[in-house]
């Protein structure tokens, strides 16, 4: 199979981008020199080398994390460079075949941390609201001249437990602008839930008002971080779960309830999450029918795209057509849009795929 001469696998629905992780690396080194900001490489080629994790030899989720103070440095509080990396992440998806295609963000690591003196009113951006405001109508003009569709999620960051609030209530405020969602990020082997933290009480006043809720779980630690994300953070979706084959009365809960599971398959080796693709469990999933998709996570961290992602599960992995058309309809079917239009959406996909 040709994927590269199917016209109906250059459509794709991908769920699970993050933002600050999906920046060119050949902006970050622009950005960088026109700011004086330091950083340890001073060109495209040395930065992708230190911000991927493929030459290192212990992999964890905490080291992959490590590396993303570099990508905020150059985007923060600066209103232009926000939105010029909404727009190229958006010509980005178009180029990888994504036509639909969730994006999500931490706001106020993106907010200005520049002295009040030293502040440029007409482009520092001070505010989550202001961050929030530039990013999504960056996102709505690139989907106007790229001809895709991006809806924005929330991400609450395990380490910030104060902000979690707030994060729900900009959900809240957005909701009917482009926000259709609230995330959870960071390692949970390092930052545990309990019963009554700021982010299970945040994620049931989310629950409360309606907003879709998915959660970073069973990437690293155990399947604990699972059981937590179904129970006391409501979660809608998963992202990665690699960690659920592990129990198996977690899996078949899984299987059952049909809950969404974001793979991302080069990630998880970049994080340490599955020691090779020979035994992935992402493979399981697939065979027994669980409801999955797949998606890059950090396009600038792993070196790939959602249709890298697709081409390696074809051609290294070994699946047909029809795998990678299910990841598709999957996402479609799980994706945070309001009804209407992900009604619109499936119907679009339906007929490009020849359904109709």
């Amino acid at each position: 199979m040709d994927l590269n001469g199917s016209n109906r696998l250059q459509c794709k629905v991908e769920l699970h981008t993050h933002f600050d992780g999906a920046l060119r690396a050949e902006t970050i080194i622009e950005l960088a020199r026109a700011k004086g900001i330091d950083m340890p490489v001073d060109n495209v080629r040395q930065l992708k080398e230190i911000t991927s994790c493929v030459n290192e030899e212990n992999k964890s989720l905490e080291k992959f994390l490590q590396l993303f103070p570099f990508f905020f440095k150059v985007i923060r509080g600066d209103r232009k460079a926000l939105r010029r990396c909404a727009l190229e992440f958006c010509e980005d998806q178009a180029k990888q075949g994504a036509l639909y295609s969730e994006v999500r963000f931490l706001s106020q690591l993106m907010v200005s941390d520049k002295p009040a003196a030293e502040v440029d009113p007409e482009n520092d951006c001070l505010t989550n609201d202001q961050v929030i405001q530039v990013l999504l109508d960056g996102f709505a003009e690139g989907s106007r001249r790229y001809g895709i569709k991006v809806g924005s999620l929330l991400t609450c960051y395990r380490p910030l437990p104060e902000v979690a609030a707030e994060t729900v209530e900009l959900c809240k405020k957005y909701r009917t602008k482009g926000i259709i969602g609230i995330d959870i990020a960071g390692d949970p082997k390092t930052y545990p839930h309990k019963p009554d933290d700021e982010f299970v009480k945040a994620f049931q006043e989310a629950k409360k008002l309606g907003i879709h809720r998915t959660v970073h779980a069973g990437e690293s630690g155990s399947t604990e971080s699972v059981r937590q994300a179904l129970d006391w953070l409501h979660a809608e979706r998963i992202g990665h779960g690699y960690f659920i084959v592990q129990d198996e009365e977690l899996y078949n809960t899984i299987k059952r309830n049909k809950i969404h599971l974001e793979l991302c398959p080069t990630s998880s080796l970049l994080t340490g999450a599955v020691p090779s693709f020979e035994n992935h469990p992402a493979k399981r999933f697939i065979k027994e029918g669980l409801n999955f998709s797949i998606s890059s996570d950090d396009p600038i961290c792993c070196n790939c795209g959602i249709d890298d992602e697709y081409k390696m599960i074809h051609n290294e992995w070994g699946y047909d057509y029809s795998v990678l058309t299910k990841s598709t309809f999957n996402a479609a079917h799980s994706s945070f849009l309001p009804e209407e239009e992900k009604k619109q959406l499936i119907e679009q996909l339906e007929i490009i795929y020849g359904m109709r």
